[in-house]
């Protein structure tokens, strides 16, 4: 069987997509000594990912995953015939798209979440309508949908109307750089960073679904409070869009101990945070929110949502708040960091919960698939 992946989301600051794509390569890389893969690339850094042993092929455009002009119209009129060329059997597409055209091969796709139907504000509006077109085309020409979740699965059968059998649901995992690492670490991280005393940690790209005006405010609010007035909020993450108001909300707050890291290297960021005291993701809505896991598997206390994803991934495991409730948010955090005693029940019971995820379970259920829909035709 021939394989082929779009890895184009795989660049330099990469985010969740990009890390369920790295993952997923890494794992195949492991488990799988029988298949030939081609990617589907244009950046430099992904040969890095090839498969060593094997047949691999680069299948190159000069188009970016988020060029949707080029790059889109590229891989709806070029890329089919350039993978029939290569002789490819299954084509999957992690990261939304696939060809809409696939006359010689089967077509796998990913979808993340349903952030552009169920929250289109919090989306450029142009880029949401645009992406819900290519979603519906995209879901309705696959051959098998992943969902990276229940919730997600859930949603394309009640939203866009799929039907379940066509729908895989295989959950992501924390990468295997996430782990407590040992205190000198911890500490030469934080002092590269200047980061000192007590914090509050959020992970994520800035834009309005991770909800950080809440989480500002709410930090605002505990940072006044007995037990809170120590602590500061550090931000990790790049900026995404529509993310005025996150600054604006910082600017007028009462205190002056909120930190925006900007991106963070993979490398660095368990580090940062196993030294968090709290972990605080009330995000307004997630497909699978892998930081949760993440700060877990390093052995962080969470705060998280109480809808969406988040129930499902934290599994009990967190402090689950309402989003919408900035009083909600406060108090989540308030229990964690004055309760030393339920901040060591949290550790212990987020590291277990993050070893049920596996990057080696998850691409052994994609392979199967990609298996499933090549027997179809053969």
């Amino acid at each position: 069987m021939h394989i082929a992946i779009d890895v184009r989301t795989i660049n330099p600051t990469h985010s969740g997509v990009g890390f369920y794509v790295s993952n997923l390569l890494g794992a195949l890389r492991e488990i799988d000594k029988e298949n030939s893969y081609s990617y589907v690339c244009n950046q430099a850094q992904c040969r890095a990912q090839l498969l060593p042993g094997k047949s691999v092929d680069l299948i190159r455009t000069p188009f970016s995953h988020e060029n949707h002009l080029f790059g889109d119209f590229w891989e709806h009129a070029i890329l089919p015939y350039r993978l029939n060329r290569a002789g490819v059997d299954v084509f999957h597409g992690p990261a939304f798209l696939i060809p809409f055209r696939s006359p010689t091969f089967r077509t796998v796709v990913t979808v993340h979440d349903l952030v552009v139907f169920l929250h289109p504000e919090t989306v450029p509006r142009r880029y949401s309508l645009y992406m819900q077109w290519l979603v519906r085309m995209a879901v309705k020409r696959a051959d098998r949908i992943i969902a990276v979740s229940e919730c997600t699965r859930l949603d394309l059968m009640n939203i866009l109307g799929v039907d379940s059998s066509r729908i895989v649901a295989i959950p992501e995992a924390a990468g295997p750089e996430f782990a407590p690492p040992g205190p000198e670490r911890i500490e030469s991280v934080l002092n590269r960073y200047k980061i000192s005393g007590r914090y509050l940690l959020h992970v994520g790209n800035l834009e309005p679904k991770k909800n950080l005006p809440r989480v500002i405010r709410a930090f605002d609010r505990v940072a006044r409070m007995p037990g809170g007035e120590d602590l500061s909020l550090v931000i990790a993450g790049k900026k995404g869009w529509l993310y005025d108001e996150i600054f604006r909300t910082a600017n007028g707050t009462t205190t002056n101990s909120i930190r925006f890291l900007g991106y963070v290297p993979r490398d660095e960021m368990a580090a940062i945070y196993a030294g968090a005291s709290c972990f605080v993701f009330p995000s307004i809505y997630e497909g699978f929110g892998l930081p949760v896991l993440e700060a877990m598997a390093c052995g962080t206390p969470v705060v998280t949502s109480n809808i969406s994803s988040m129930p499902e991934v934290a599994g009990g495991a967190a402090v689950l708040v309402d989003p919408y409730d900035e009083e909600s948010i406060a108090s989540g955090i308030l229990a964690v960091v004055s309760d030393p005693s339920l901040q060591g029940q949290l550790r212990r019971e987020g590291i277990l919960r993050s070893r049920t995820f596996s990057w080696d379970r998850a691409a052994r259920e994609t392979l199967a698939l990609y298996r499933d829909v090549y027997n179809e035709r053969h």
